[in-house]
């Protein structure tokens, strides 16, 4: 009879203390989104296949279907990666001013280092969701239209909890995210130059107070 903490009677091997499957799988989850995050930027979506990405990662191809039935959950898994990058929500703001609160849900003080990671990914999630209409969907309901209502649903807590007075949130939010998205022009021919990050960040704070004077209650 084998038991934890006794070797297996018919082998002679002491029973392997394995994690949960599911912190294991969650653990791969992750491990496959960076190796796919950079095989897409280095080769493009079209120039990575699903065992391209099972030998980079180091895994079985049975593995990678289990866990991403296809290329396009990749796909939105990594538009969900970078979502969260941009919007730190959900989360608890509530003790916060709102002009901090919108610092933090927007990070506001990202260096340089991140912001380029942040901007290098965007332009490769867009360029391909532009290419197939698909994964334009897919890059829509899991990045913009996600990050509006998480601003929504985030704004309407705080007009219910009596912090701001806002008429129409789906508005708000969207200006919101033209601030915070629009923040970083420097990346667009044609657009405001930033002469760094501290210059980005410190317009973003003057905006963000701004905001919050014009929702104060």
């Amino acid at each position: 009879m084998t038991s934890e903490g006794k070797t297996n009677e018919r082998t002679g091997a002491a029973p392997r203390k394995g994690r949960p499957k599911a912190a294991d799988d969650a653990e791969r989850r992750k491990h496959l989104i960076e190796v796919t995050t950079a095989l897409f930027l280095e080769h493009g979506y079209q120039g990575v296949t699903m065992s391209k990405i099972a030998a980079a990662a180091h895994v079985s191809l049975n593995t990678v279907y289990r866990l991403f039935p296809g290329k396009p959950d990749l796909f939105a898994a990594l538009v969900g990666e970078h979502r969260r990058s941009m919007v730190d929500l959900p989360g608890d703001y509530d003790d916060l001013p709102i002009a901090e609160a919108l610092e933090r849900i927007f990070f506001v003080n990202l260096d340089k280092a991140a912001e380029q990671r942040r901007f290098g990914l965007a332009q490769m999630l867009v360029t391909e969701a532009e290419r197939s209409a698909e994964l334009g969907e897919v890059f829509l309901g899991e990045g913009p239209a996600y990050t509006h209502k998480l601003l929504v649903d985030w704004l309407t807590r705080q007009h219910d909890l009596g912090r701001i007075a806002i008429e129409d949130a789906g508005t708000a939010a969207k200006m919101l995210m033209d601030i915070a998205f629009g923040a970083p022009g420097s990346h667009r021919k044609g657009a405001l130059m930033w002469e760094g990050m501290q210059e980005r960040n410190a317009h973003l704070k003057i905006c963000f107070a701004i905001v919050a004077r014009g929702m104060a209650v």
